[in-house]
């Protein structure tokens, strides 16, 4: 076992956002294969999360079996990145990667 924060995972290996290729499908066939636990989505803008654009909301699509999983968050206003960590985090995200 191993810990990050409050997450308990069974590996201290993760899957790091790749742009164009951390979509879901990816992310189960990973899981799938073994070995890692936390996977991580693509860059999601924040402004782009809270206005529910489509683009953001197929970055951080997800399953029962795409768990944990972690956001990777970007944006350059603090209010916007609270309000989408705010809504990732009200949706079951377990962990949001910020990147501002």
């Amino acid at each position: 076992m191993f810990s990050l924060c409050q997450l308990q995972l069974r590996s201290n290996l993760f899957l790091s956002p790749l742009a164009g290729y951390t979509n879901l499908p990816f992310r189960l066939v990973i899981r799938e294969i073994g070995g890692v636990d936390l996977c991580t989505t693509d860059l999601v803008n924040a402004r782009s999360r809270i206005e529910q654009n489509p683009k953001a909301l197929k970055l951080i699509e997800s399953n029962q079996q795409d768990s944990p999983l972690s956001v990777q968050l970007f944006g350059g206003v603090k209010e916007e990145m609270r309000d989408a960590s705010i809504i990732l985090q009200e949706h079951g995200v377990d962990s949001i990667d910020v990147n501002m």
